[in-house]
């Protein structure tokens, strides 16, 4: 253990006294003593995490009967004076018991953890609170950031509340509600690059070094810090779920939110983990195709810049090795799903649930049937889906979603037939009954159903085969092929 050292600085002609980070490498678990930002280690080059006092984690944690804030967590969190905590208001989103899917999947214990609920309508509002708060603690009154979007649309907005500059390196194409919040706040925009990729070295560019706080998520330790408090937030209102489904894009969310169960069962709070399941679309799956050991994939940008779920697109994750290794140890799995799920999965969870997400949040519902069909997710299991920002970041899915009301004949008709066939594309392997259609989709009538399953099939989209007094659905080639086109209709109708 390294002795703790102050930090003693002159800036701008005052005594600064910094707390240092107290980090360990997760790969060669030697910790060491930061006095600025470091993501690395210098030994070995693993990543950095922040090490906590445990000592008394049980006894505040069990004093805790109601958490209301992100800040009710504050003994689990770096070292921080009080004096410089900043809020909006973040944290202590609801973990609400499904009301309508859960039934349709006979899934007694469903819950989706809404993130949607923070100030700026995402996660990342944990992020910003802890980050912003420390770069004051540390006398800075700068930050940079670079993100495709939700952290940088929440840095803007607690910077903001503090006076302070920001500047926001963002690719070219990100949700325009999450670049209307970062203007909205007044952040210094950086265009740099077509996607995440190419933006986000350029955070550590040398002229940032001295006096810029780095906010970049990738860069900065303590994001998994504020992000954790999600896993403590679950089991406060839930007790420890079976399972916690998590849309992933560079992997920190997912390992955030094992390292908060972690820390719980560590300090003798929890006897138990969940699984933990990561999920990330078809059109860029690192971590999936690394977890499967698949033969990595070329993940074009040409496909990513068309993608619905921006906000998770990243070729390079960062934390791919965590992430897995964070999976393996939960002896949970790793997902990739089609995109056509994402407008369906949306509508459901706006229309069954109160609840409308953005794309990378929907993928999570759309994971459920997968789940129960081939991963021995049971009935009576507590689930946990994690919601982590709004669709209203998105107008695209408003215009798809409002354009499809007005629409209701065409509209439906492809909307349900887009359904089915990306039920029977998922369960294709084993192949899918009618019946079992009807409960998954629930909202048509069993009639409905095997007449939209009749016309996919004159159309030989699907197939099928009897098995016992079964008939199973299998998809063709050719339905899987316009799957993406009958999307693509959905969203310009």
């Amino acid at each position: 253990m390294l002795s703790f050292i102050l930090s003693i600085q002159i800036i701008r002609g005052s005594l600064i006294i910094r707390i240092p980070l107290i980090v360990r490498c997760a790969d060669c678990d030697k910790e060491f003593a930061i006095t600025s930002i470091e993501y690395k280690c210098p030994v070995c080059g693993g990543l950095l995490w922040v090490k906590i006092d445990e000592t008394k984690f049980q006894e505040k944690f069990k004093h805790i009967q109601k958490h209301n804030s992100f800040w009710d967590f504050y003994f689990a969190l770096p070292q921080i004076k009080k004096e410089f905590f900043i809020t909006l208001g973040e944290g202590g989103t609801p973990c609400r018991e499904s009301n309508r899917i859960g039934k349709n999947l006979e899934l007694k214990n469903l819950f989706f953890k809404d993130e949607t609920h923070n100030p700026t309508n995402s996660f990342k509002d944990r992020a910003a609170a802890l980050l912003i708060s420390h770069a004051r603690s540390w006398d800075f009154q700068k930050v940079i950031c670079a993100s495709n979007g939700n952290q940088g649309a929440s840095i803007a907005a607690y910077t903001s509340l503090e006076g302070m500059e920001c500047i926001n390196i963002i690719p070219s194409e990100i949700e325009i509600g999450k670049k209307a919040q970062l203007i909205a706040y007044n952040s210094k925009i950086i265009i740099e690059g077509n996607i995440i990729d190419d933006a986000i070295n350029s955070a550590l560019s040398p002229e940032y070094i001295k006096e810029y706080y780095q906010c970049t998520p990738e860069f900065n330790p303590l994001t998994i810090e504020a992000q954790k408090t999600i896993a403590f937030e679950i089991y406060k209102d839930i007790n420890v779920p079976d399972w916690v489904i998590v849309p992933m894009g560079n992997g920190g969310c997912l390992v955030s939110i094992w390292k908060g169960f972690l820390e719980l069962k560590e300090t003798g709070v929890i006897e138990k983990l969940p699984k933990l399941v990561g999920v990330q679309s078809e059109v860029c799956a690192p971590i999936v195709e690394e977890f499967l050991h698949k033969q990595s994939g070329t993940f074009e940008d040409t496909n990513i810049l068309q993608s619905k779920a921006r906000s998770i697109m990243v070729k390079n994750p960062l934390y791919q090795a965590a992430a897995i290794r964070a999976i393996k140890e939960s002896n949970g799995t790793a997902l990739a799903m089609p995109e056509n799920l994402m407008l369906s999965s949306i509508g459901d969870l706006a229309r069954y649930e109160g609840i409308f997400a953005e794309p990378a949040s929907a993928l999570t519902i759309g994971a459920l049937t997968m789940l129960i069909q081939h991963y021995n997710m049971k009935h009576d299991d507590i689930v946990v889906c994690l919601i982590t920002g709004s669709g209203l970041k998105a107008p695209y899915v408003l215009e798809a979603l409002s354009t499809r009301a007005k629409t209701a004949g065409m509209g439906g008709i492809l909307s349900t037939k887009l359904k089915i066939l990306s039920q029977i594309s998922i369960s294709n392997k084993k192949g899918i009954h009618g019946a079992k259609l009807k409960e998954i989709i629930g909202s048509v009538s069993l009639p409905a159903i095997y007449q939209h399953l009749k016309e996919l099939e004159i159309k030989k989209l699907i197939h099928r085969k009897k098995e016992g007094k079964k008939v199973l659905y299998f998809i063709t080639e050719d339905g899987k092929k316009v799957l993406d086109a009958m999307d693509v209709l959905i969203t310009l109708l």
